[in-house]
């Protein structure tokens, strides 16, 4: 009895595992990743130099004759106008010359108008042969030197004006007035060109700034290839050491002949306006070129990969399959990246769920995203 229920029991386990379903592989599904355009537009980019500001002019104020200095008509650091007066140099012997010029011209004078009457006596008189023509060619030699005589005379009393105005230092431009080197009753101009102050030019100021050779080549590329039309250099930004920028725009005003040997680098300058006196020589400050790139690419910046190949992101084609396109990097705007090669306008990049997605498989896609617009 007991084997014939054994028996049973184990018939009735096979049939229950014949009869089981069969276990088979369901595939998972595909990943879900979301899509944007890349943005196509007109826009601005700018390409940044450090630079230095440097005064436009910058004088050096000297006395040119001697005397013990008189008066010091400014305060250290004062602004001041062309023509204002900064140094007094006692002027009485100055004065005194000039006083004793104007006589010797005056005596000089007198003496032309003896030897001009005494000439055009021997003329009448040689016409009745009173005297000899001697006695005229001699007038006439005295005539010329008493005019000689009267040149030379004004030429020593234009000079001797020229140093008493020496005395009379004044502004030669506007600008700002660096400290005196000297006190009132110091011996000036003593042997030399004493130095007494410097005269510094703030508006307009220069930026000077280099090119390096990587950043010039595309210029000089697109100039090349542009040589046939004209072009204007557009205004330029002032970047300042904290980050702000200079309210004015300015203009590139010079670009040296050639290339530094020693830097590899360009010698540029830029001039800005300065009309409220906000930038002050010696600052430093980046100078930021504008270029207009029409119809430029634009992808999210986080959307860009890079292994040994270079750059790339990942698009997704019209079935779905994921493929890698390899690009060249432009200037990044924001949170865009400008993209010069490589992709078109029409293309879905991939820019949330690349860690789902490699090269080949097949994805869902989620909603796309529209571009960004401002």
């Amino acid at each position: 009895m007991k084997n014939i229920l054994l028996i049973g029991l184990t018939c009735a386990l096979t049939l229950s595992l014949g009869c089981s379903p069969k276990n088979e592989f369901k595939a998972p599904p595909a990943p879900e990743v979301t899509v944007q355009q890349p943005e196509q537009k007109d826009i601005t980019v700018f390409t940044k130099f450090p630079g230095r500001l440097v005064a436009h002019d910058s004088v050096e104020i000297r006395a040119r004759i001697k005397g013990f200095l008189k008066t010091i008509d400014f305060k250290d650091g004062q602004r001041v106008e062309k023509g204002d007066l900064l140094f007094t140099i006692e002027p009485e012997q100055y004065q005194a010359a000039v006083n004793s010029s104007q006589a010797r011209v005056q005596q000089a004078k007198a003496t032309q108008k003896l030897a001009d009457a005494t000439l055009q006596r021997n003329k009448k008189a040689y016409e009745s042969n009173a005297v000899s023509e001697l006695d005229v060619l001699s007038a006439e030699a005295e005539m010329e030197s008493a005019k000689a005589s009267v040149m030379e005379a004004l030429a020593v009393l234009e000079d001797a004006k020229l140093d008493l105005s020496y005395t009379q230092i004044k502004a030669p431009l506007s600008g700002r007035i660096a400290r005196r080197t000297l006190s009132v009753g110091n011996l000036v101009g003593d042997g030399q060109s004493t130095l007494l102050t410097t005269l510094v030019v703030e508006a307009p100021i220069d930026v000077f700034f280099n090119v390096d050779e990587r950043s010039l080549l595309p210029f000089l590329q697109k100039g090349i290839k542009e040589a046939n039309r004209e072009r204007e250099i557009p205004p330029l930004k002032l970047e300042l050491a904290d980050g702000s920028f200079h309210d004015e725009e300015g203009l590139l005003n010079y670009i040296a002949p050639e290339i530094d040997p020693e830097t590899g680098t360009l010698r540029a300058r830029a001039v800005f306006n300065n009309a409220d006196n906000k930038l002050v020589p010696g600052l430093y400050g980046k100078i930021l070129i504008p270029e207009l790139i029409e119809n430029a690419i634009l992808v999210p910046d986080l959307a860009i990969q890079r292994d040994m190949s270079g750059p790339y992101v990942l698009v997704v084609t019209a079935e779905n399959k994921v493929e890698s396109r390899y690009i060249k990097r432009g200037a990044l705007v924001g949170t865009q990246r400008i993209v010069v090669e490589g992709l078109t306008a029409e293309e879905r990049v991939i820019v949330e769920g690349l860690q789902r997605a490699r090269p080949g498989i097949t994805v869902r896609v989620a909603e796309p995203k529209k571009p960004a617009t401002k």
